[in-house]
């Protein structure tokens, strides 16, 4: 039977390389400065700031030594040691991996194997392997608002054929409860480049006291995005956006609030706001109120004024034109 007491029978004389520990530090800054083993070590009350990686064999026993002693059940001591040998694994070619032969030794649950399997993917931003074990049935989401946001800062960099859709993927099956204003807002983001429309209704959808700021958050993503947000693949152009944006469902509460946000908050300093508070009211019917639109009179676009367009709305309109309609 496994002594885990016993260091030399848990690592067997491995120890982590140089090597090693500079490409988890590196991959720390991906992570928000903290690794998903630290997040476990802190979770279960064990002290872990300067000691992981271990960077010499003395901190690798100081950390085996902190986890054996700590007041955790044994399956949790066993998750932490699972979790080590799998960074060791890597260095040691034997026939069965040395993470897979302690786990087999110990008895390790399938469903505690899955979850640091996907924890371990995560720190080494393997986010497709990640997302694969961290969603399986059996796992109960831990840290899902950190994951999602690892997910989320990894789809800028990631190679991975599918990293596009892994954050929604996660989103789907793990229900992180978005507890924190930065995930909120990066997740928004991230919706609005695919869909504005499905990200419009899921605002709605969330309590009332966070509809505006997200819906500001839509706003500023559709206007000020990045136009290189749209060469990925899945992600809309800047005008696909906003013609979506045009054509939105508000509310008349809703409408009068676009364009306060638009023309007198934050949005006025957004790129063609006045233009998308004038494409929405001839868009919703408002074609008296656009009329009316004076600094709209003297802009450009393509050789086209607001009084070509004026003209060509009231021709458009023919004897409908004194319903309302006023040049």
């Amino acid at each position: 039977m496994l002594d885990i007491e016993d260091f030399n029978a848990v690592f067997k004389g491995h120890s982590y390389s140089q090597a090693k520990a500079n490409d988890i530090e590196t991959n720390k800054k991906s992570l928000g400065g903290k690794t998903f083993f630290e997040r476990l070590l802190e979770l279960l009350q064990i002290k872990w700031r300067r000691i992981y990686p271990p960077h010499s064999d003395d901190q690798l026993q100081d950390l085996h030594k902190r986890i054996i002693n700590a007041p955790i059940s044994l399956h949790y001591k066993h998750c932490l040691l699972f979790y080590l040998l799998k960074d060791l694994s890597a260095q040691v070619h034997e026939p069965t991996e040395l993470a897979d032969e302690f786990a087999q030794a110990a008895s390790l649950e399938n469903r505690f194997w899955t979850f640091v399997e996907g924890l371990w993917a995560l720190d080494h931003l393997h986010c497709e392997t990640a997302v694969g074990h961290l969603t399986h049935p059996s796992i109960i989401p831990t840290f899902p608002d950190e994951i999602l946001l690892v997910l989320l800062n990894c789809v800028a960099t990631t190679t991975e054929q599918n990293g596009n859709i892994l954050p929604l993927a996660y989103y789907n099956c793990a229900h992180p409860p978005l507890a924190s204003e930065e995930v909120k807002t990066e997740f928004v983001k991230y919706m609005a480049r695919r869909n504005v429309t499905e990200t419009f209704f899921w605002i709605r959808d969330r309590p009332e006291y966070e509809q505006r700021p997200l819906m500001g958050t839509l706003i500023k993503e559709i206007l000020q995005g990045s136009l290189l947000e749209g060469e990925k693949e899945g992600a809309l152009s800047r005008e696909e956006k906003a013609a979506e944006l045009v054509g939105l469902p508000f509310t008349d509460e809703e409408e009068s609030w676009l364009e306060r946000f638009l023309t007198e908050g934050e949005g006025r300093a957004y790129t063609n706001a006045a233009d998308t508070v004038l494409m929405r009211r001839i868009a919703t019917g408002r074609l008296y109120v656009a009329a009316s639109d004076v600094p709209a009179r003297n802009r450009k676009h393509d050789h086209v004024t607001w009084e070509i367009l004026k003209d060509g709305v009231k021709k458009g309109l023919g004897p409908r034109t004194g319903e309302g309609f006023k040049g």
